[in-house]
Order: C-alpha cells, then sequence, then structure tokens
C-alpha cells in the first residue's frame, strides 16, 4: 500500500515507517518483526 506522505511517521532503528492509519500503526508498534521483511 502507498501511503504517501501523508500517513502516520514512526522510527524503528533508525528507519522511518509511514502508515495508513493509527490502527497499522499501533499494530506494528506491538511488533515490528512481523513486517519488517529480513
Amino acid at each position: 500500500m502507498d501511503v504517501g506522505e501523508k500517513g502516520d511517521l514512526l522510527e524503528h532503528e533508525g528507519k522511518q515507517y509511514r502508515f495508513c492509519c493509527a490502527s497499522c500503526k499501533w499494530a506494528f508498534e506491538q511488533n515490528p518483526e512481523q513486517f519488517i521483511k529480513s
């Protein structure tokens, strides 16, 4: 999903991630490894 520059911003381990909504950001914060590809 492309959220562009308007999505909620979060920095994790030196990288910035943007999210389409607060609930997606919250899910990432709970378990980022589930969403980050190795």
